[in-house]
């Protein structure tokens, strides 16, 4: 029989779990705000800690709301929805200060937490398709792999929402068989559909399992979403959690689909990666290009570049800019974007940061966004030795944040400005911009 108690509710964990102790020792529990008096089943016992499912609120917080939608309590795409905005805002200052006392065991102040709508900003997705008791699309439900089927996410992009109501008609219209992962048969696995959030463009991947795929998946899907600029096909035959497979066909319309950011029109092809939040990452770029105080004379070393938005938008006020990257599509737009966009001094290396930087004679700023594993020290290292005098580190992970944060410290570094913004309102995510300056 399962054991349940009462549990205290202290603050949020990285990955917006509520915590509080059981004992004496650490439990986990979901869908709670710190504070707050739960009635908890605890369904995994270990030596150090447990998991709990809240199976009632006893003493509600008064930032506890209604989530507006009906599946939250199931589905995996977003954690936060059961609290007021503004409080969401304030818990997660909360949390990535507590990563930097804790793991960089550093405090530094911030400026106001920046965000836009909370609502309907994501502008691309990926979601699978399964079948089980009929055809199901939508994000995984917490912890599995099991997919919770939605046809409105409050969080997409409208445009989204309507596209994928389409698609969905046609899957069914058009017989496709249905990926299933433990026997590894059937054909359609993810749909991923990508729109700009200014342009009004929609771009759209099939990803399968075979080579094939029926016409009439795909028929008329020109006709029936306004701004579609194009179809793609991406084979993936691999038993694994990786989404896309390294084959693409062109079904309908062109390889690519554009955004505007700032002056620029970026193409942006099925194989680059875009922010998904576009209005808070344009702030992003201006809070960069105005802290950077650029003059003209400085070489930029844009790391983990994707297609080199962050370099392409502060082009124009630096002598030259080099953007590092391992994705061979993301490069091949970044130097469509530089020719389009007429940014003669901005070239790109196709190759890991760890070889790329060791290529590099002098660079004057270095502009680091890197995945959710942050910085390799050996990396750091090579910047110090480069003599680098300005590093803007632009994090989607506090705890990596906090930990290179420390290494750069201890090169002589200090921070100098601390931004944070809601890139991803309802989740647990934080985005951090932060300034160094060699001291």
């Amino acid at each position: 029989m399962a054991t349940t108690k009462e549990l205290r509710i202290e603050k949020l964990t990285l990955g917006g779990q509520g915590i509080g102790h059981i004992d004496g020792k650490i439990c986990f529990v979901d869908r709670v705000i710190p504070g707050e008096l739960v009635q908890a089943e605890i369904v995994i016992e270990k030596k150090d800690y447990s998991v709990a499912n809240a199976l009632n609120v006893l003493e509600p917080s008064s930032h506890r709301i209604t989530p507006i939608c009906p599946v939250y309590n199931r589905c995996g795409g977003c954690q936060l929805q059961h609290i007021q905005y503004e409080h969401q805002v304030e818990l997660k200052k909360a949390m990535f200060s507590d990563a930097l006392k804790h793991i960089g065991k550093f405090e530094a102040a911030t400026d106001a937490l920046v965000h836009d709508d909370p609502w309907h900003y994501r502008s691309r997705t990926q979601i699978p398709v399964q079948f089980r008791n009929g055809l199901q699309i939508g994000y995984y439900q917490s912890g599995t792999h099991k997919v919770i089927n939605h046809e409105t996410c409050p969080l997409h992009d409208p445009l989204i929402n309507e596209t994928e109501k389409v698609v969905r008609q046609n899957v069914i219209d058009s017989g496709i068989t249905i990926y299933d992962e433990s026997s590894a048969t059937g054909e359609l696995r993810h749909l991923l559909i990508m729109t700009g959030a200014r342009t009004r463009q929609v771009f759209i991947t099939f990803v399968t399992h075979g080579s094939n795929v029926p016409v009439t998946l795909y028929k008329q899907l020109d006709k029936k979403i306004p701004g579609l600029a194009g179809v793609i096909h991406n084979i993936n035959p691999a038993r694994t959690n990786r989404i896309t497979g390294d084959r693409e066909n062109l079904l309908l319309g062109r390889t690519y689909y554009e955004e505007k950011i700032g002056n620029m029109l970026l193409r942006i092809s099925s194989g680059s990666f875009f922010q998904i939040n576009t209005p808070v990452f344009q702030q992003i770029l201006e809070t960069i290009k105005k802290n950077t105080r650029l003059t003209g004379t400085e070489t930029v070393l844009d790391l983990y570049a994707g297609m080199g938005v962050i370099g392409l938008y502060c082009a124009c006020d630096a002598k030259r800019v080099i953007g590092i990257e391992e994705n061979p599509a993301a490069i091949r737009d970044g130097r469509d974007n530089a020719q389009s966009n007429k940014m003669g001094n901005v070239e790109f290396m196709e190759s890991t940061v760890e070889s790329g930087i060791n290529k590099i004679a002098a660079a004057d700023i270095v502009f680091l966004d890197p995945p959710r594993k942050g910085v390799a020290e050996p990396i750091l290292e090579k910047i110090t030795e480069l003599g680098v005098k300005t590093i803007v580190y632009l994090s989607c992970n506090p705890a990596t944040f906090a930990r290179d944060s420390q290494r750069l410290m201890i090169r002589n570094y200090r921070i100098t400005n601390l931004h944070l913004f809601d890139m991803f309102p309802q989740t647990y995510h934080i985005e951090s911009l932060a300034f160094f300056e060699k001291t």
